[in-house]
């Protein structure tokens, strides 16, 4: 697990808070959506009956996103009052997450950064530090993590 400092622990927690409110209204979209397109169609169409299924489906993702999102804010709830966190904005205020070519993009410039600073010199140490950082932030980005793993 990474240990967090006070601010990276509450970027991390409203970066979570962030992801799991966009997932979640990207499947009430589409979930939308769905329904929308069902609406129109004749019950004895086999397109129906297979958006049907489609759609609980996605209603079943929706309740379980609902249930993650309910643990995060307990978790978040709870570190704040117990560690004086402090999540200062509202979700829609936190940039949402960056894409994986991105961090991976920084990551190599960051790499090459670290072989052509000299050995020792503070060009390494900050080139180092944003190697570490953007890897994590890349772990992050590219392995899903069950909640309760949650640094």
């Amino acid at each position: 697990m990474t240990e967090f400092t006070d601010d990276s622990a509450e970027l991390q927690h409203a970066a979570d808070l962030r992801r799991a409110s966009d997932e979640f209204m990207q499947r009430l979209d589409r979930l939308h959506e769905l329904e929308l397109r069902k609406r129109e169609l004749s019950p004895d169409l086999p397109e129906f009956v297979r958006l049907a299924r489609e759609i609980e489906d996605l209603a079943r993702a929706l309740l379980y996103s609902g249930g993650q999102q309910v643990e995060l804010a307990e978790e978040v709830h709870h570190e704040a009052k117990t560690n004086d966190l402090a999540i200062d904005q509202p979700i829609r205020d936190t940039p949402p997450r960056r894409d994986a070519i991105a961090v991976l993009t920084e990551w190599r410039a960051a790499e090459r950064r670290l072989s052509a600073a000299p050995t020792g010199s503070k060009e390494e140490r900050e080139a180092r530090a944003d190697v570490d950082r953007l890897r994590e932030e890349y772990r992050r980005i590219t392995s899903p993590m069950p909640p309760n793993d949650r640094a």
